[in-house]
């Protein structure tokens, strides 16, 4: 048996559920701000995934249109119509700054201003620019590469993003 003087008293004992109480909301308020931290990170990763499945799109119906517009009667005509193909085929694709001369195919321009969103189309890849766009053509040995690279940058995103697509065409 406890004496009178080892017993708790209940003066020794008044506040403790007020701080229990307020540890339990503090714990649970951090809680809710770490699950709201990972959904905003989520919805940023999310709007990029679907920036880069755009860019795969609008780079797959382009080597889909040079495959298709292709000249096959000859190895010759095949690496010339594709040279014709080619557009802005110098500059850095780190920095994405491309320039030269564009693509001679008016159906291959319009799916590269459909790419960053031209006057006539609504949707197109965020900051995305001409000079961000490259279709670069390799014949060489009969070799028929075709290279397209869209460039672009989300709203609040720190850097350039680039989506690059590699296909032979025979």
């Amino acid at each position: 048996m406890l004496s009178a003087a080892q017993a708790p008293r209940a003066a020794d004992q008044r506040g403790m559920m007020l701080i229990e109480s307020l540890v339990a909301i503090m714990i649970i308020v951090l809680g809710i701000l770490g699950i709201a931290g990972l959904t905003a990170r989520s919805v940023t990763y999310a709007g990029q995934a679907n920036y880069r499945t755009e860019a795969g799109m609008y780079a797959a119906q382009m080597v889909q249109l040079i495959s298709l517009k292709v000249d096959r009667s000859s190895p010759e005509a095949l690496a010339a119509s594709l040279q014709d193909m080619q557009h802005q085929p110098s500059g850095s694709v780190e920095q994405c700054i491309f320039s030269g001369s564009e693509a001679g195919n008016t159906e291959l321009l319009n799916l590269l201003s459909a790419a960053r969103g031209g006057p006539q189309y609504v949707n197109g890849l965020p900051g995305a620019v001409p000079s961000g766009q490259q279709i670069l053509v390799n014949t060489a040995g009969g070799l028929n590469q075709v290279s397209v690279t869209l460039c672009w940058k989300a709203p609040h995103d720190p850097a350039l993003r680039n989506y690059q697509i590699q296909a032979y065409v025979h």
